[in-house]
């Protein structure tokens, strides 16, 4: 899906002949959705969330090509809340385990988009219709990652996944595998009136938000001092962020270009 989002950005920009990009419009915009670990046999439930940030516009309008007065570009800076929260239940024996946690990351984001815009055909003007379609980066900023297990006599650790943690060594060598950039794709479509622009995306990642397992289960063998038999002979597979979010975005005004 990344290399099918960066033929068509590209392939949008060629069809542009004489290239010029110039700032458009500007403006913030804020959304909510839920969120989970896809492909993560631990994942429970997903999480609220949500996102806050400011776009920019890049326009063609200086370009020959037919999809000048359709096509442009769109970049900003958004802070999002992703995450899943987890549970797994095993048996070993006559041993029945219970385990519980979260992951709830804050990141910021970059979008880079290839936007498409269609007036609809209405008597009224200013109705309009866009696809977009393109890569974010996203680095991990703060967040709470919870592990307890509810097994009688165990203890119930629990710690911030945050920058400044300022436990022991070995406290914070628990949270090490946990990845802090995500490379994902975002794709959707919005309905735009007047200044206001409200869309409907999904944003999956491509990185996962660990390295090598399953988020809960690595926690839990490094807790344990080792691996269990059953995290040698089972594979788990990684956990990529996978949002669904409905966003409502305000135009706050144009940039000039002073030739």
């Amino acid at each position: 899906m990344k290399r099918i989002g960066l033929i068509v950005l590209l392939g949008l920009i060629g069809l542009m002949g004489n290239v010029q990009a110039q700032f458009g419009d500007y403006g913030v915009k804020v959304g909510l959705g839920w969120s989970s670990l896809e492909d993560d046999l631990a994942t429970d439930s997903p999480v609220l969330s949500a996102s806050i940030g400011g776009y920019i516009n890049y326009t063609f309008a200086e370009s020959e090509s037919v999809l000048a007065e359709i096509f442009y570009l769109q970049s900003g800076l958004n802070i999002v809340r992703k995450g899943s929260n987890f549970a797994e239940h095993r048996e070993n024996g006559n041993n029945i385990m219970a385990r519980t946690g979260y992951y709830h990351p804050w990141y910021a984001q970059i979008p880079i988009l290839a936007c498409v815009h269609f007036e609809l055909p209405i008597r009224q003007e200013g109705h309009s219709v866009n696809a977009f379609l393109g890569p974010a980066i996203s680095i991990g900023l703060f967040g709470g990652y919870g592990d307890r297990k509810i097994t009688p006599g165990v203890p119930s650790p629990s710690a911030n996944y945050d920058v400044n943690f300022n436990g022991s060594a070995a406290d914070r060598a628990v949270f090490n595998h946990i990845k802090r950039i995500d490379v994902s794709a975002i794709a959707g479509l919005s309905y735009e009136y007047g200044d206001f622009t409200v869309s409907l995306y999904v944003d999956r990642g491509f990185i996962p938000t660990s390295s090598g397992d399953d988020i809960l289960r690595i926690i839990e063998t490094q807790q344990g001092g080792g691996s269990t038999a059953s995290d040698v002979n089972v594979k788990i597979p990684n956990g990529y962020n996978m949002s669904y979010m409905l966003s409502v975005s305000y135009r706050l005004g144009k940039i000039v270009n002073n030739k």
